[in-house]
């Protein structure tokens, strides 16, 4: 999920907006991920370190720090738009070799003209991955729990 100072994440589902790429959705539309806020993650490491510091149960585990809210990419990308006050009208499916295929061609017209564009074969591999694991051994090992939800994240990033 996007923080202060992110230039990623946020700013470039906004810049959907802008372009009017909105209504589009690649491939099922149903692909789930887990945002998290970084100041969860951050608590999640202080957690870890007392426990190093102490009953040591979390030594040699690897861990992985969630906000345990998943979602799928495009209810995350609509939440977004709703916090700049954009609603898509409208919805159209573009199947995932088509999306591919246009990423390819807007590489290439972004290179041809020199300016920067949202598609891209990478954003058509995001906006069709799954990026959620299971953050139980967190809340088991650490007793960690996310502090800032999704949506809050997504208002506090909003205001940045």
């Amino acid at each position: 999920m996007n923080v202060p100072q992110d230039h990623s994440l946020i700013p470039s589902i906004h810049a959907c907006i802008v372009k009017g790429e909105t209504p589009f959705i690649i491939g099922s539309g149903d692909n789930l991920w887990d945002f998290t806020y970084v100041t969860n993650v951050a608590d999640a490491h202080v957690l870890a370190l007392e426990n190093l510091l102490s009953t040591r149960t979390v030594a040699g585990h690897a861990v992985l720090i969630t906000n345990g809210q998943p979602v799928t990419f495009r209810d995350f990308c609509v939440a977004t738009w709703a916090a700049f006050g954009h609603f898509p009208s409208y919805n159209i499916a573009i199947p995932a070799a088509v999306a591919w295929s246009a990423g390819l061609a807007a590489e290439c017209m972004t290179w041809f003209a020199a300016t920067p564009s949202t598609l891209s074969r990478g954003s058509v591999k995001d906006a069709l991955g799954c990026r959620y694991a299971d953050g139980s051994k967190a809340r088991t090992l650490l007793g960690y729990r996310p502090r800032v939800d999704l949506g809050e994240g997504i208002r506090r990033s909003y205001e940045v």
